[in-house]
């Protein structure tokens, strides 16, 4: 083992290779394992019934095999699989709680491998889970060796864990750090899945008829789609539910502003539907202004007034009026979008990330 180039695995939230759901959590640890490539061993990994590898630049896209994909208590690697990621000195993990994650801390420690785990949102059944209702500190990702955090945000809900963390933060996809971005064409861009914490309902309800509004995600629920539809009634809405990276690409370029108006969860439970707003920092880095609101993560990546706007969750008034602002007045929106493409580049790269990574891992596999 070489300290200062450790073998790093990074494994995604969704790592089953077929019919994988791709948001934000996944896109998050393909670019952070592009980056790490670029400085040491790292592969990327996902599962399937059959193994496969392949090359994107220096990184190493791998597939593991599994024995079956039917639900069960023990994640069903092959014995193949679970010597093949003994190689590895740093394990790094975007996907608890789970029942992976729980497997590979286990054999971490006995392989005298680093854990880091990184909440992205979401898990599932673990026997932690089972174990947390005798004792809320018996878990098994307790034993993680280090906690890499996508914000401040995120950090709240490890205040009682004991490990060293470090906050990454995130970057962007680096085709959208051009020197030029496209010049306003007048709408408004909303990018994401079509959930309801998502807020496109309630972009929709406050955008007024005259001011165009571009949808690009992928719908997830039919009946929530039909409601997005109706309430674009009467409204310059359009949906592109089958953008590729190139359609996404190009919308980006022609608005004059993207949003990001996500929810804040009900009922006072722990709020982690955006533990970082990659749709933000993009927006921002194609030379756009964006309008988020004060919930999550999501105020820590923009500068209110200089970079876009942060308005309350659920006012509509408010979020219609910047939209509004904005899309009819492209001086504006060029103003606002070159100093938050500014904020980008300074605070917000894969590269910063990859380093502060980097520096995480060196520090854990230095200690004892």
């Amino acid at each position: 083992m070489n300290p200062q180039q450790p073998r790093v695995l990074v494994i995604p939230a969704s790592n089953f290779a077929r019919n994988r759901t791709i948001g934000g959590g996944e896109r998050y640890a393909l670019e952070l394992a592009r980056a790490l490539a670029l400085r040491t061993p790292t592969t990327h990994a996902l599962f399937d019934l059959t193994a496969s590898v392949q090359q994107d630049g220096a990184l190493t896209l791998q597939t593991y095999s599994m024995q079956h994909l039917e639900d069960a208590w023990i994640f069903p690697a092959t014995r193949e699989t679970w010597k093949a990621m003994g190689e590895f000195d740093v394990l790094h993990l975007l996907c608890f709680p789970t029942r992976l994650s729980e497997a590979l801390i286990v054999r971490g420690w006995l392989r005298g491998q680093k854990i880091v785990l990184t909440d992205v949102g979401g898990g599932g059944r673990t026997f932690s889970g089972y174990l947390q209702k005798l004792h809320r500190r018996w878990d098994l990702h307790r034993l993680a060796h280090g906690l890499a955090h996508l914000s401040v945000h995120a950090r709240q809900f490890y205040q009682e864990w004991k490990q060293p963390s470090v906050t990454l933060f995130g970057g962007v996809n680096p085709g959208l750090l051009g020197e030029q971005s496209g010049a306003p064409r007048g709408y408004a861009l909303f990018v994401g899945r079509l959930l309801p914490h998502k807020g496109i309902l309630e972009a929709i309800k406050a955008v007024s008829p005259g001011t165009p509004l571009r949808v690009v995600g992928r719908p997830y629920s039919p009946e929530y789609f039909e409601q997005l539809k109706a309430a674009a009634v009467g409204k310059q809405v359009t949906f592109l539910t089958n953008a590729d990276d190139a359609e996404l690409a190009r919308q980006y370029a022609g608005a004059n502003v993207v949003l990001q108006v996500s929810l804040p969860t009900e009922g006072g439970a722990a709020d982690k539907s955006e533990l970082l707003g990659l749709v933000a920092l993009e927006g921002m880095a194609g030379g756009k202004p964006v309008i988020v609101t004060r919930t999550t993560s999501l105020p820590e990546l923009v500068e209110d007034g200089r970079t876009g706007f942060i308005v309350p969750p659920k006012d509509l008034v408010a979020l219609g009026a910047k939209i509004d602002l904005l899309v009819h007045d492209p001086e504006l929106s060029r103003k606002l979008g070159q100093q938050a493409r500014e904020h980008v580049q300074r605070k917000f790269t894969w590269d910063r990330v990859a380093d502060v990574a980097l520096g995480f891992y060196r520090q854990l596999l230095t200690q004892r």
